[in-house]
């Protein structure tokens, strides 16, 4: 369990920056002896930092020191509460609101081509098929374009 909550902390910081943990790094034996060594993803400009102390403590090095599921559940919650509400009770709930709106106001749409494992080169000349579910074609990995609207 403790391991699925570091992983759930990564998948934040890919979230928060639209890339993978360690983008632009080699992966080799450096980068985990460091990641051991305490280095962790960054995350994006604008990111509230409410997000980022959560999932700093998900990838806290000591797995008692990592959040419960029900932990992470409740703070998920708790600020989807507030955030779709647009309301806060108090300064701490003023402060998570202020800073998801600024984070959607930095971050409102943002389109980004998908190549498998673009920064691996091993896969820099693969050409993978995925099935488009909507159509039954087969495309391409370099032929999928993916936009997220935040707004």
């Amino acid at each position: 369990m403790a391991a699925d909550i570091y992983s759930f902390g990564i998948i934040m910081t890919e979230i928060s920056t639209a890339k993978s943990p360690y983008f632009g790094i080699e992966r080799d034996l450096k980068l985990a002896m460091n990641v051991c060594d305490g280095l962790r993803p960054e995350f994006a400009k604008g990111t509230p930092e409410c997000y980022i102390q959560l999932a700093n403590k998900c990838m806290d090095a000591n797995p008692s020191n990592r959040p419960s599921a029900y932990d992470i559940y409740y703070a998920l919650s708790r600020w989807y509460t507030i955030v779709s509400d647009s309301n806060a009770y108090n300064k701490n709930e003023l402060v998570i609101l202020k800073g998801f709106q600024s984070a959607d106001a930095i971050i409102s749409t943002f389109s980004t081509k998908l190549s498998i494992c673009s920064e691996d080169n091993n896969a820099k000349n693969q050409n993978v098929e995925t099935r488009d579910s909507s159509t039954n074609n087969y495309i391409t990995n370099d032929e999928i374009d993916i936009s997220i609207d935040f707004s």
